[in-house]
């Protein structure tokens, strides 16, 4: 071999000016180890070695290694980015898998989220397979779908991540500034893949759903232990609560409701109404979510903070969510005041981290829409807007005479649920997959506190004894109503998301209200819908995210 790595450091050594007994003390090597090497006695010395006397001769170690084993080293943060694209520039063309062993998600999220976030992104696009062993009960998993995950057993989990792809082996040292090794040569690579595919074929199968869930429930006990009293389950038992620090407040958002505030953060808790944050003074009910749009992973959620708006307490319950999920946390329904001084405390952007490509805000992204209630009425039935006119007197003319109402009791419940049902197999059908069904469990199940059609409005409406819309509604300040669910079979019968929106109009003003907010909305043309209606303003809530800066 006529340019082996012997040769090359004795090349830079001679530069240098230093005989090799003086190179082998500088380095601690034994000189007898180094005439090994430079002879080429010692064809491939070890990693310690080489990175030895490439620092001591001050050469990159890539200018040593030979071209049967490339190796490169990169330290700091954007270490992790790189071990990334050179897997994906390895594999981009010819395909293939990706082994790695010694996954523990919470440490790369920490290190690099946007990277990780953007790798996994790309080696869906390109079909490039992912096989990953994690310590035995770890339910983290953050991969995307091309990705599949094993147990070992703790006892055998090294916590060292090792990566095995194309002809290349990879390792991650994790530390202050953690420090990534990458060696191109196929013997060792293949080494390292047959030693991998042993343990694969030996590791536990994770349940993926028991994983997914326990994750979840994890996450919930975590900020409970936390936290202590102050994080608990959201129940009925809080509505009076609820009720009085609403009543309080002095905006007109559409998240001024328990029933807004039950749907934001549903899923977790005793009674699937969520978490909140309570010490007496301010009230944030708390959401965790799995937001595939992200990458995957649960992220928390504090919605609507109320009562007195603590900026620091909030950075506090943010900064202990981070920690124990390793997402980002976001803090949703904001005004631009409260806005401002998160920004201040250290919260970013939403921009730096959206909570969905096309709806960077969820159902903020466009502003809350307010309809004025006497006019909207005008509009449908008088000389008002010719659209919504035309819509209306369509289906008024039509099934006007066949539509009848209940309040939506326990005994009509199943219809609801139905309804719901119905409507989100439409969406599924459209490709729409911003909600889910789910979200309106806690509508259907737990009303504010208070009686139907005075402190609440929730009715399902029939055409001729079959149940074809259901909505709720609520008070979010003295001369304002909120509209939380207007769901409609419009796929079936035309002009009935139209006719349901004006008959909520004129049973509120019967009730002595004003004005209805139909609340923001995650798409354009949502609020397109209700912009037929001749908004008579707008309200813009906010959300910031806290994340690893």
């Amino acid at each position: 071999m006529k340019n082996h790595i012997g040769l090359r450091i004795k090349e830079f050594r001679l530069g240098a000016g230093l005989t090799q007994e003086a190179l082998a003390q500088k380095t601690g090597i034994p000189y007898t180890t180094l005439i090994k090497v430079e002879s080429g006695a010692i064809k491939n010395p070890s990693i310690k070695v080489i990175t030895s006397i490439a620092r001591t001769l001050g050469v990159p170690i890539e200018a040593l290694a030979n071209h049967e084993g490339i190796v490169k080293t990169t330290e700091g943060r954007d270490s992790i980015a790189k071990i990334l694209d050179d897997v994906y520039a390895t594999l981009k063309d010819s395909g293939g898998e990706v082994f790695i062993s010694g996954v523990d998600e919470r440490k790369f999220l920490e290190t690099d989220k946007n990277a990780i976030t953007a790798h996994i992104e790309r080696l869906s696009k390109a079909g490039i397979k992912e096989r990953l062993l994690a310590r035995d009960g770890d339910s983290f998993f953050f991969a995307g779908s091309q990705s599949i995950y094993r147990w070992v057993p703790e006892n055998l989990f090294n916590p060292t991540p090792i990566y095995v792809y194309g002809e290349k082996v990879a390792m991650i040292v994790w530390g202050p500034y953690q420090q990534v090794i990458i060696i191109q040569n196929p013997i060792l690579a293949d080494a390292y893949r047959k030693q991998f595919l042993f343990i694969w074929e030996h590791a536990k199968i994770p349940p993926s759903k028991k994983v997914s869930e326990d994750e979840r429930k994890r996450l919930e006990q975590a900020i409970i232990k936390r936290f202590g009293g102050r994080v608990s389950s959201i129940t009925d038992k809080d509505k009076k609560i609820f009720r009085d620090l609403l009543v309080a407040e002095n905006v007109e958002t559409y998240a001024n409701s328990f029933y807004y505030l039950g749907q934001a953060a549903n899923g977790t808790g005793e009674q699937k109404l969520g978490l909140k944050f309570f010490d007496g003074e301010m009230l944030a009910p708390i959401g965790i979510f799995n937001r595939a749009s992200l990458g995957g992973g649960w992220h928390f959620h504090i919605i609507h903070p109320i009562g007195n708006f603590d900026v620091k307490k909030i950075t506090t319950l943010a900064k202990g969510m981070l920690e124990l999920s390793g997402n980002p946390v976001f803090v949703k329904k904001v005004s631009a005041e409260q806005r401002k001084k998160l920004l201040n405390a250290g919260f970013s952007q939403v921009e730096a981290y959206p909570w969905h490509a096309q709806a960077i805000e969820e159902d903020d992204t466009f502003p809350e829409q307010v309809l004025n209630i006497e006019q909207t009425i005008t509009n449908a039935e008088g000389p008002g807007k010719r659209d919504l006119k035309d819509k209306y007197q369509r289906f008024i003319s039509k099934y006007g005479k066949e539509i009848t109402a209940q309040d939506l009791s326990e005994a009509n419940q199943k219809n609801a649920i139905e309804i719901v049902k119905k409507f989100f197999e439409y969406l599924e059908i459209k490709e729409l997959h911003i909600s889910q069904p789910t979200d309106y469990d806690n509508i259907i199940h737990h009303p504010p506190l208070g009686k139907n059609g005075r402190t609440y409005f929730s009715q399902v409406l029939y055409l001729k004894n079959r149940p074809i819309a259901f909505f709720a509604a609520e008070p979010i300040s003295k001369d304002s109503v909120g509209l939380f669910a207007n769901i409609t079979l419009h796929q079936e019968i035309p002009y009935l998301s139209e006719y349901l929106i004006v008959y909520v109009c004129k049973l509120l003003k019967q009730a002595g209200h004003k004005f209805l907010n139909l609340g923001g909305s995650e798409t354009g043309g949502l609020f397109q819908f209700k912009n037929k209606f001749s908004p008579a303003g707008y309200n813009k809530m906010h959300w910031v995210v806290y994340k690893f800066s």
